[in-house]
């Protein structure tokens, strides 16, 4: 509960008592029977100063009232206004970091792409170098046959000669 609050339902709570005092005091007055102006006017003056302090205690309560009210309202606008100038600020923020992440994911997307093909041109000079280099001697089995005889005839010469030995 608001001091507002408190305060209005205080001043109704006494209001509310005075107003029962005055109505009792003005039944009062009907029952009697008034023998003079002037017996009259002592039981009607009590009530008349009653009603005034109730009219002023009344106006002062309301103008109470009507002040804290005014500050409430200042401080709640004053708040809004922070709050508003927060979510503005935080919204630049986020809109700021958001254009920073897509140059950031643009980058990094020409850089996987960099990634890629360097690493696609390495790969195929490594298996260039190993093919070339590594690969099993190919043999071919092409014979000229007047080579292989004369490159054999001296042995074949030797071994059919006789032995002397013999």
């Amino acid at each position: 509960m608001s001091k507002t609050e408190t305060l209005r339902q205080s001043a109704a709570a006494l209001n509310a008592t005075r107003v029962e005092h005055l109505a009792s005091q003005i039944e009062s007055l009907r029952q009697a029977k008034a023998q003079s102006a002037e017996e009259l006017a002592q039981t009607l003056e009590p009530l008349a100063q009653a009603m005034a302090a109730l009219a002023d205690e009344t106006r002062q309560t309301l103008a109470e009232i009507d002040r804290k009210s005014r500050e409430q309202g200042e401080t709640f606008k004053r708040q809004l206004a922070e709050s508003v100038k927060g979510y503005r600020q935080a919204a630049a923020d986020a809109s700021q970091a958001a254009e920073s992440l897509n140059q950031a994911a643009s980058r990094m997307e020409w850089r996987h792409y960099l990634l890629a093909s360097i690493v696609g041109m390495c790969t195929a000079a490594l298996v260039t170098v190993f093919w070339l280099f590594l690969a099993p001697p190919t043999v071919q089995n092409q014979l000229d046959p007047r080579a292989v005889a004369d490159h054999l005839k001296p042995a074949v010469i030797e071994a059919l000669r006789p032995s002397r030995n013999k």
